[in-house]
């Protein structure tokens, strides 16, 4: 069952499930033992097209709030240490990953997702003034929600 976001969370929540698609797309092709130098470029491309933004918008929107909500403050660290591992595994796609580090990637990248969605968020949704709620919203309303299946090179079938 869906978890239902509050409408100001909705943009990243649509974007988390994008880059859980991108995690099975990884999958797929490490079990089809597709070329490791496309996987590589397709994960270049989401890095630098979908989730580097997606990472700035949760740290510059999100990260404040444990200065006026200290009980936050231990899931937004928690929070941008995983950025910062995560963004790591992207920096080696550009010069040598292996199948085994893609798949530590696409783990990782999904239990992140998860934690936000399932703990965090709803965290924060529960905790915030309505205000700053949507000041978070009307920051991120026009965001796109992109579709990483629409890579040209297909990999994962």
């Amino acid at each position: 069952m869906p978890i239902k976001r509050t409408k100001a969370m909705q943009p990243l929540s649509r974007q988390h499930h994008n880059g859980l698609l991108f995690c099975l797309l990884l999958k797929k092709g490490v079990a089809k033992q597709a070329s490791v130098k496309i996987i590589s470029d397709f994960g270049i491309q989401f890095w630098q097209n979908e989730l580097q933004y997606h990472f700035h918008l949760e740290e510059m929107y999100l990260i404040d709030l444990g200065n006026t909500y200290p009980v936050l403050v231990n899931g937004l660290q928690k929070m941008m240490y995983e950025h910062g591992i995560i963004h790591t595994y992207f920096k080696k796609m550009g010069i040598h990953i292996t199948y085994e580090e893609i798949t530590q990637l696409s783990e990782l990248l999904e239990k992140h997702i998860r934690f936000e969605e399932r703990i965090l968020f709803p965290h924060i949704e529960s905790i915030i003034s309505s205000d700053a709620l949507q000041r978070i919203g009307k920051a991120v309303q026009d965001e796109q929600n992109h579709n990483c299946m629409q890579y040209p090179i297909r990999f994962w079938e």
